[in-house]
């Protein structure tokens, strides 16, 4: 499925577009039965709260697992995916984030390519994020909040915050309530008053694509209900990263940079 021309337009000037009814009922079980499986088995890209009982996240499972696999795959996502960055794309990161009811917590002003930038050395923000809603997306369960056309100004100065535990994997901080590169509240602030503030929201099935520099944020899940959300990161095939290292494992990052081969029949099952 191609994007219209609007579509295309808004995403150069806000950073971000959406696309209502990507996934159908049937497509959304799927996966969700899927993700049912992953609870069971505890794989090394599962991230949690701070709880330490609640699953904040997985990592990684399209590399075992046959749906999330397909799902990169899928013509309808591959085809804009490849129009709004101008060339063939490669899964560059696939996570699962489940935003619990009650206790799924926050996520801090942030732009997602400072990581690939510092951490792994992308050369430039040819990606972009493709985020799936499986749940409905509320102003109750912790929508993300964009500010639209933030991206223009590209990478802004972040705040780093130091590595909390010696013990514990550093990576673990890129993915945790506890973000090592957040964005300062005075710039945030600042960029307010300019840009307007959205929180995309939709059913089941909705999609959002979103620029890597884009400044995005999204509070805890107080509500009662589950907010369950797939991202795809696709990545220029000429955009590699440079110098990826062990302290940012395979499964939070790909170390194939083979170019998506579309599926010959635009299904998930």
């Amino acid at each position: 499925m191609s994007l219209s021309h609007e579509q295309i337009e808004q995403y150069a000037a806000d950073g971000y577009t959406v696309l209502n009814n990507q996934l159908s009922a049937s497509e959304v079980q799927t996966l969700k039965s899927s993700i049912a499986e992953l609870h069971e088995r505890r794989d090394p890209g599962t991230t949690w709260e701070r709880d330490g009982k609640t699953v904040r996240a997985f990592h990684g499972c399209h590399m075992t697992e046959g749906p999330f696999e397909r799902l990169t795959r899928l013509p309808r996502f591959v085809t804009p995916a490849t129009e709004l960055i101008g060339a063939p794309v490669y899964v560059y990161q696939f996570k699962i984030h489940m935003k619990s009811a009650f206790s799924g917590e926050g996520w801090k002003w942030h732009q997602d390519y400072v990581y690939w930038h510092e951490e792994d050395g992308m050369p430039s923000p040819a990606a972009i994020n493709l985020m799936l809603f499986l749940d409905a997306v509320t102003e109750f369960n912790g929508p993300m909040i964009i500010l639209s056309g933030s991206h223009r100004y590209g990478l802004f100065d972040p705040l780093v915050k130091p590595v909390a535990c010696a013990d514990r994997p550093d990576w673990e901080q890129h993915v945790s309530a506890d973000l090592k590169y957040s964005l300062p509240q005075s710039l945030v602030a600042d960029l307010a008053r300019d840009a307007t503030m959205v929180a995309p929201k939709g059913p089941a099935g909705t999609a959002l694509f979103f620029h890597p520099s884009v400044a995005h944020a999204s509070s805890a899940n107080l509500s009662p209900f589950d907010r369950t959300t797939i991202f795809i990161t696709y990545n220029s095939v000429h955009n590699v990263p440079q110098h990826l290292s062990e302290r940012r494992p395979a499964f939070l990052v790909s170390r194939d940079n083979t170019a998506v081969t579309p599926l010959p029949v635009d299904t998930l099952v």
